[in-house]
C-alpha cells in the first residue's frame, strides 16, 4: 500500500477507465511521474512535455520551491470559504496588482478558468445593466461552462460539423460572433498590411447595426489557443480598443493561456500595449494548482453582494500560496525572458523544417505559444486534419507530447514549460522532424 494510489496492473487500469466520465479527448499514455519539462508513464518511457499539461505549468513538472510553499501553507489552513479572508489571499492580491498599471485595483478568484471568465461577464452585466449581449471572435475558446462555452466555437461547424455544445442550444443566444484576425486564412482573402483591418470594422459594424441594444463587453483572446495558435496581428487590439471605447463598450481579455511569461511577456497586455477593461488569468497562475481570477478596473463596478460570485472552492490557500511562489520564480529567473529566446529558437527552427516539409503550411508565435498548421498543399492551404492527427500520434511514439487545435485540427500546438533550455528545444526539434518525417512517409501510397 506504500503505493497507493500511484500503482495499479494494466487490467485494472483498462477496467476503470471505462468508468471515468471526461467530455474531451483521450489522448495519450497514462502518466505516472514528472520532472521539469520531462513527464513519465507506467512502463518508464520518458516524454517531453511540450503542452504543459493544458498550459499550466510553466514552470514544468515538480517545481519543489512551489510544492514546499503550497505544503506549508497546509499546516495552517488549506481550505477556507470565501468570506474569511487569508494572508496568501491578501498577499496573492498584493502581488498580482504590483505588475499591472495603477488603473487596475481588484482581483477575484475563481476555482477555474471557465469561472472566471463567467466572472468577467458578470461584471460587465453590472456595469452596463441593460446589455443583453456580448460578442466574441470566431474560432474564441472562453471554457465549457453552459455561458462560456456560448462564447466559443462549440456549437459552430468549425470542424466540418457541429460541435458538442449544439445540444445545448438553450443557453447559447447571448453570444454575437464576428470575424477573428486569422491572416493566415482572411475571411475576407485580404493579406495583412493592406487589409484596413476589415475584421475589426466588422465588429464594429455588428456593434452599431447587428446587435439589439448595447453590447455588455467584447471577449477576446490576445492570441487564441483552442482556435489553432491564433495571434492578434500588430495594430489589431489597438483598433479594437477605440471601437469599443466609441460605443462604450467593455473590452474583456481571456489570458488564461497567454499569462505569465508565455509570450516573452508577463501578460498579453504588455506585450500588445493596451489594456482591456477586465481581463482573466488562470493556468498558469499556480503551476498546475487549482485556480484563476478575474481582475478589474477601478472604474468599475465589483460584485455587490454574497450571491454574485460565491463558490465553495473560490478561496484555496494552497493554490494561493502556490501563485505567490510561481510569481516569484518567473521574476526572479527572467522566465519571460526565455520564453523569448527560447521561442525564436525554436520558430527559427520549425521554419528551417517548413523548408523541407512543405505540408507545414504555417508557423507562428510568438514567444512559446507557438502553433505548426498543417495542410495538404501550401498554396491552396487545404486543412490537413488526419496528417495533424498522425504527427501528433508518431510524436507520442517518439517521446513528444504536443496538443491539437480544437476548432482548428490540423493545427499542432507546441507550448513547453517557460523553463525549457537550449539542449530541450534541440532535442524538440530533433523529435518533431522524425515524427513529421514518419506520418508523411505513413501516409504515402
Amino acid at each position: 500500500m506504500s503505493n497507493y494510489p500511484n500503482s495499479m496492473d494494466l487490467s485494472t487500469e483498462e477496467s476503470l477507465a471505462k468508468n471515468v466520465m471526461f467530455g474531451g479527448p483521450w489522448r495519450g499514455p497514462l502518466i505516472t511521474r514528472g520532472e521539469g519539462v520531462y513527464c513519465y508513464d507506467r512502463s518508464g518511457k520518458t516524454y517531453l512535455d511540450c503542452e504543459s499539461q493544458a498550459w499550466s505549468l510553466n514552470l514544468g513538472f515538480g517545481n519543489r520551491e512551489v510544492i514546499d510553499a503550497a505544503f506549508e501553507q497546509a499546516k495552517y489552513v488549506y481550505h477556507m470559504k470565501g468570506g474569511l479572508n487569508t494572508f496568501p489571499r491578501l498577499r496573492l492580491v498584493e502581488k498580482i496588482l504590483s505588475l499591472l498599471p495603477n488603473v487596475f485595483d481588484r482581483v477575484s478568484f475563481e476555482p477555474s478558468g471557465s469561472i472566471a471568465n463567467e466572472a468577467a461577464m458578470k461584471i460587465a452585466m453590472i456595469n452596463i445593466p441593460e446589455a443583453r449581449y456580448f460578442i466574441s471572435l470566431y474560432h474564441a475558446f472562453h471554457g465549457n461552462t453552459l455561458a462560456t462555452a456560448a462564447a466559443g466555437w462549440h456549437a459552430t461547424k468549425a470542424q466540418g460539423h457541429y460541435g458538442g455544445g449544439k445540444k445545448y442550444m438553450a443557453f447559447m443566444q447571448n453570444f454575437v460572433k464576428v470575424p477573428n484576425p486569422y491572416c493566415y486564412r482572411c475571411v475576407f482573402n485580404k493579406k495583412f498590411g493592406t487589409c484596413d483591418f476589415l475584421c475589426a470594422e466588422q465588429l464594429r459594424t455588428t456593434i452599431c447595426l447587428g446587435v439589439a441594444g448595447p453590447v455588455a463587453a467584447v471577449i477576446l483572446e490576445p492570441v487564441q489557443g483552442s482556435g489553432g495558435q491564433i495571434p492578434c496581428p500588430p495594430g489589431y487590439l489597438e483598433r479594437v480598443r477605440e471601437i469599443c471605447d466609441e460605443f462604450e463598450t467593455l473590452l474583456i481579455f481571456d489570458e488564461m493561456q497567454c499569462a505569465f511569461g508565455r509570450m516573452g511577456t508577463m501578460f498579453a497586455s504588455e506585450y500588445y500595449g493596451v489594456v482591456p477593461d477586465i481581463f482573466t488569468i488562470g493556468k498558469a497562475l499556480a503551476n498546475g494548482f487549482p485556480i484563476s481570477g478575474t481582475v478589474i478596473q477601478s472604474k468599475l463596478k465589483g460584485f455587490q453582494d454574497g450571491n454574485d460570485d460565491n463558490f465553495t472552492f473560490c478561496n484555496n490557500p494552497m493554490s494561493q500560496a502556490a501563485a505567490i511562489k510561481t510569481i516569484e520564480i518567473i521574476i526572479r529567473e527572467k522566465l519571460p525572458e526565455n520564453a523569448k529566446t527560447m521561442g525564436a529558437i525554436l520558430t527559427s527552427g520549425l521554419k528551417t523544417l517548413q523548408e523541407k516539409y512543405p505540408v507545414m503550411g504555417d508557423v507562428r508565435g510568438p514567444g512559446l505559444h507557438i502553433g505548426v498548421e498543417i495542410v495538404k498543399d501550401p498554396v491552396t492551404k487545404e486543412a490537413a486534419p488526419e496528417l495533424a492527427s498522425r504527427i501528433y500520434n508518431k510524436a507520442l511514439e517518439n517521446g513528444l507530447i504536443m496538443g491539437l487545435g480544437g476548432s482548428s485540427p490540423q493545427v499542432i500546438k507546441i507550448k513547453p514549460p517557460i523553463i525549457i533550455n537550449k539542449g530541450q528545444c534541440e532535442e524538440f526539434l530533433g523529435k518533431f522532424e522524425k515524427s513529421i518525417k514518419e506520418a508523411v512517409n505513413a501516409g504515402t501510397p
